[in-house]
């Protein structure tokens, strides 16, 4: 019984010895401990002859772990897994005159697990291991066995791009597949981006404005993408595929910037200095540093500022900032606008309050503190979590959150990447504070129009003038032109319609500084600094002198009640205290 048993496991042994796969060879290019140089591998096409004197010595060089795929299985080994009848052959250049560098983020390819043959898009068949040698993250291939030209679609099949990165989208998939087949007759290839040097692809133009020639060539307005260049995709947020080549291609292909841009970017910069200017005219007075509505006018002065100068810089640089710069300086001008249309908002609420019942009230220094600190939690606070909100999507991996909408910062610009990214995360919680804001203004308005010119105290005509332009003056420190901008972008059309609204908003700076910055009192300051600094007494006169207060500061600042037995002080002109 024993000998039967045995007998029947050698049979077994020699059935499964006989079935084994024999030892296989796979080729790698450089020795043990070198790599290939990350400057041979940024081009297309080597020379065989000088492959292994070009590898380098180093001493943790990256694991060779190429994809594999296994037939029998109809899966992808793990990274790494290698299977086990596979000799590693190092050192092995193939017996041609010229290889191809097939980068494998850029064209994706595979090793077959049963033979080792390499599987390319674009090959004209699976490749031998005679004919290639594969290296960490790209293969050198004969030249003759890749065809050139040919159109393909970016993402693999069933997939699209979100801006930054390939999701799963059937249908935008089908669209894009459907859009090249129309645009060339011949067979489009899945999965082939371009080779580019670390990865970087930029949108170069919309595939429906290009002209496809024969030999896989894409004309766009702007110049020529040779085949293999370029790839075509749809882009979540777009009504048709667009085409992408490597960044530096793709930049050098877009149009001119246009004057709208240059003139906006030279008006932002004057804006910001005239911004910087009402900062230095508020900090001159020191006597206007306790008045709540100074402190928050300051807030909103130096948010705006700030954000009008990085705005500035993106306009007038254009496509020369890096794209990691771009998306840090993207991100930082979505907080700091929002922050300046958060402290506008609680400037606008300050002004109402403090006409709301025509008795402007006194406010204790504690009181004033405590509102002041709400105020910079609501300002700098709700600011702070919708730009971070939309950071943390920006960021966050494709499968996490398939279908929410990401900002997509720096894809297209130092901005949002499209119309529906902006109305979601600016332009929406902008235009509901700016409705806040004109009911306040409106109401404000009419309580001084209809309410206090009524009273005995308003009587004469330069008096109701003077209310007149403290309504003037509310218009534009409460920011109502701000409303011009929101119409420009929702209602599109030709740029040149929008040439003023666009400078209007550009220079407000300027006429927020000939408000609130170019006042007498800060001229009598700035006066006074001057003489000090020219004289230099050696004796400080015990003298003292009157200001104007800043607008709101007779409003809100804290005073002392003045004695009953005192007669009342005399009233200051409405138009100094706004």
């Amino acid at each position: 019984m024993l000998v039967r048993v045995f007998a029947a496991l050698m049979l077994w042994w020699a059935a499964s010895e006989s079935v084994r796969p024999a030892p296989l060879a796979v080729p790698r290019c450089c020795p043990p401990g070198h790599a290939l140089p990350s400057d041979l591998l940024r081009g297309t096409r080597v020379a065989a002859a000088g492959l292994l004197a070009a590898c380098e010595s180093r001493e943790n060089p990256p694991p060779w772990a190429p994809l594999v795929y296994a037939p029998a299985r109809g899966a992808f080994l793990e990274r790494g897994r290698l299977p086990q009848h596979w000799r590693l052959s190092e050192a092995i250049v193939p017996e041609c005159p010229e290889l191809r560098v097939v980068l494998e983020h850029a064209a994706p390819y595979a090793l077959l697990a049963n033979n080792a043959s390499l599987l390319l898009r674009g090959a004209t068949g699976a490749i031998p291991p005679q004919r290639y040698c594969a290296e960490s993250g790209a293969a050198l291939v004969c030249a003759d066995e890749v065809e050139e030209g040919g159109v393909a679609k970016c993402c693999a099949e069933g997939r699209a791009l979100d801006g930054a990165r390939c999701i799963e989208d059937d249908t935008l998939a089908s669209a894009a597949l459907d859009e090249l087949r129309k645009a060339w007759n011949g067979s489009v290839s899945v999965g082939g981006w371009p080779s580019c040097e670390g990865g970087e692809y930029a949108v170069a133009g919309a595939l429906g404005a290009a002209k496809l020639t024969q030999d896989g060539a894409l004309e766009l307005p702007g110049g020529k993408l040779a085949s293999g260049a370029w790839c075509a995709e749809s882009v979540r947020g777009e009504d048709s595929a667009r085409v992408l080549a490597c960044e530096s291609a793709a930049r050098a292909l877009r149009p001119v910037r246009a004057a709208r841009h240059a003139l906006y970017g030279a008006g932002l910069a004057v804006g910001a200095a005239f911004l910087a200017a009402t900062l230095a005219a508020g900090f001159a007075l020191p006597a206007a540093h306790h008045a709540l509505h100074w402190r928050c006018q300051t807030h909103y002065v130096a948010a705006l500022m700030l954000g009008d100068a990085l705005l500035a810089a993106t306009q007038l640089v254009g496509d020369a900032v890096p794209t990691p710069l771009c998306r840090a300086l993207a991100v930082a001008m979505h907080f700091l606008f929002l922050s300046a249309f958060f402290w506008l908002n609680t400037m606008c609420f300050n002004i109402w309050w403090t006409f709301r019942d025509f008795r402007p009230t006194s406010l204790e220094r504690g009181q004033e503190t405590v509102r002041l600190r709400v105020y910079m939690v609501y300002a700098w606070g709700g600011p702070l979590l919708l730009s971070g909100a939309a950071l943390l999507l920006d960021r966050l991996p494709p499968a996490a959150a398939p279908h929410l909408l990401r900002p997509r910062f720096a894809v297209q610009r130092c901005w949002f990447y499209g119309d529906m990214e902006i109305l979601v995360y600016f332009f929406g919680p902008v235009g509901v504070l700016l409705l806040v804001n004109l009911a306040l203004f409106v109401s404000t308005t009419r309580q001084l129009t209809c309410g206090l010119w009524r009273r005995d105290e308003v009587k004469s005509t330069s008096e109701r003038a003077a209310l007149g332009r403290v309504c003037a003056k509310l218009v534009v420190v409460m920011g109502v032109t701000w409303g011009a901008d929101v119409v420009s972008w929702a209602a599109g059309g030709p740029e040149y319609v929008w040439y003023a609204t666009d400078l209007l908003n550009a220079l407000q700076g300027v006429f927020i500084f000939l408000v609130v910055g170019c006042q007498p009192h800060a001229w009598a300051a700035l006066k006074r600094a001057a003489a000090a600094c020219c004289a230099r007494p050696s004796q400080h006169a015990a003298t003292s002198s009157s200001h104007l207060p800043s607008c709101g500061e007779s409003l809100t600042h804290t005073t002392a009640a003045p004695p009953p037995a005192q007669p009342p002080a005399q009233r200051l002109p409405m138009e100094t205290v706004c």
